[in-house]
């Protein structure tokens, strides 16, 4: 067992391979008893590598949720924005340059961020007040 798989694990931790295991189960990978005796192995759990065998055979990450349409609401919101900018440049005469294009460029910055940047930026905790 390589030496990574000895460390402790947190409750954070454990609550994700929670998600990823009830995910399974809700994809019907699991049965009910699996799924049981899986999350009585993930309380007992203590370090990484005994969070590896509670995931098992399992994929590493559950397929996707055809119902989740969040990107497609993001597109459809973003699809909006550009074709509202083409038209008022047509009805406003469409001389000049096609200045729509500065829209395109923006929102499609904006959509590739919000649908694959997963990462959020945590401020740090306030500091103490300085006692004097």
């Amino acid at each position: 067992m390589p030496p990574s798989h000895d460390i402790l694990v947190s409750d954070r931790d454990r609550a994700r391979v929670g998600d990823e295991l009830r995910s399974n189960y809700e994809a019907g990978r699991l049965t009910l008893e699996e799924f049981q005796q899986r999350l009585d192995e993930l309380h007992a759990a203590r370090t990484e590598g005994q969070l590896d065998a509670v995931l098992r055979q399992l994929p590493k990450r559950p397929s996707v949720n055809p119902r989740d349409t969040r990107w497609r609401s993001l597109a459809l919101q973003y699809a909006l924005v550009n074709l509202t900018a083409v038209l008022v440049w047509v009805f406003s005469g469409s001389t000049g340059e096609f200045w729509p294009k500065w829209v395109f460029v923006v929102t499609l910055i904006m959509f590739v961020r919000r649908v694959y940047g997963r990462h959020r930026h945590a401020l740090p905790p306030p500091k103490p007040p300085r006692r004097s």
